[in-house]
């Protein structure tokens, strides 16, 4: 895939930690964060009024569950400037 425009090519890596295990633990933790979170607002749509235990226990699983994300996980940001040059 040379001369590839995608995606990884117009973006910036931000690592939080140069340590890798560290790394490997906030990103895999980061993706169940994720789906707690999904599944929170599922039920945060479906039930208006009384949103019970189960809601409260995945968006209690996604406030613990992200921080280590928020603390050693990878993200990507994106370069706009890039962008503007197409």
């Amino acid at each position: 895939m040379d001369g590839s425009s995608g995606f990884l090519s117009r973006s910036k890596t931000i690592q939080r930690t140069r340590i890798v295990p560290l790394r490997w633990i906030g990103n895999f933790l980061g993706e169940y964060a994720g789906n707690h979170l999904v599944k929170a607002i599922d039920l945060d749509e479906a039930l208006d009024s009384n949103l019970g235990f189960r809601y409260k226990y995945h968006a209690k699983m996604w406030k613990y569950l992200n921080k280590p994300y928020e603390w050693w996980g990878t993200s990507y940001t994106i370069d706009m400037e890039a962008w503007r040059e197409n």
